[in-house]
């Protein structure tokens, strides 16, 4: 069991994933953090999600290969409602972009997969730290009895 920190209200995350097993090894990571997870095959999915749900946070699985997510993108990046949610770049995509090129381009941060629940419990809390909200975690170190998925 991960000792979670107190929240108001569970963390609501939008996911834009295509492949079903990396839908479900998130979801999976997800549940243990007790956050609302809501879950898009494709960016024109996600888009109508974005526009009808809240969010406090979106995960965006890159492979830039239609302009539908590059639409979603600049989309949700406007923000929510007057809110801007940050944007985290999700990726196994090599495409030679450091961290700070993908901040540079209007991303709040960048996960290279594979996904993995320690590393992906700690980009969470640090995002959430930069946004002045309180973390998921009681302590980032806490995470390492997370749930390992093969």
């Amino acid at each position: 069991m991960i000792p979670l920190a107190h929240r108001y209200r569970p963390l609501r995350i939008l996911c834009i994933e295509e492949d079903p097993v990396q839908r479900k090894l998130m979801e999976a990571c997800l549940e243990v953090l007790d956050a609302e997870a809501l879950f898009a095959p494709s960016a024109a999915n996600a888009v109508w999600l974005f526009r009808r749900h809240p969010v406090d946070m979106v995960f965006m699985d890159l492979d830039w290969h239609s302009a539908d997510e590059l639409a979603a993108f600049e989309e949700m990046q406007a923000g929510h409602r007057g809110h801007r949610v940050p944007i985290l770049a999700v990726t196994d995509n090599d495409c030679g972009w450091t961290e700070e090129e993908y901040r540079e381009a209007g991303f709040a941060a960048l996960y290279r997969k594979p996904v993995e629940p320690h590393r992906l419990f700690v980009k969470i809390d640090d995002l959430l730290r930069e946004q002045h909200q309180p973390p998921l975690l009681v302590s980032p170190a806490m995470a390492v009895n997370a749930p390992h998925f093969a």
